[in-house]
């Protein structure tokens, strides 16, 4: 490669390198105020920030592990509208319908296991743990 082609190329080279660099170093653009809407779930209690994603008709993480005092946000990323609404546990809450993008949270201060569930899809049912 010529002098002139070398120059041209790290021309190019420098402004996607730094594109890059700042890309990677972007924050969350969940709408979620309490948490991040990140994924993941099985069968191992997950411990969080308190973010659950609604996807594919599922509640993630499932089960979600948190201290007293967390506040919890559920956003919606299915096209389908759904609900979190609690079935047991020490205290309720009902997110309302939820439409795709759609986001809500509660704190839960009060430790023990809560079972909730989509009141619209019932299949749909994940337990937080408060410890």
């Amino acid at each position: 490669m010529t002098s002139s082609g070398l120059r041209q190329a790290a021309w190019w080279a420098a402004p996607l390198l730094a594109l890059a660099l700042v890309a990677g170093c972007g924050g969350s653009d969940s709408k979620s105020e309490g948490g991040s809407a990140s994924g993941g779930g099985g069968a191992k209690a997950q411990s969080g920030d308190g973010g659950v994603e609604i996807k594919g008709f599922e509640f993630k993480p499932d089960p979600l592990k948190v201290k007293a005092g967390t506040k919890v946000t559920w956003t919606n990323e299915d096209s389908a509208t759904h609900t979190a609404t609690s079935k047991e546990g020490p205290a309720e809450f009902d997110s309302n319908n939820m439409k795709k993008g759609d986001s809500f949270s509660y704190t839960f201060e009060k430790s023990g296991t809560y079972e909730y569930i989509c009141e619209i899809h019932t299949n749909m049912k994940a337990t937080v743990t408060v410890g």
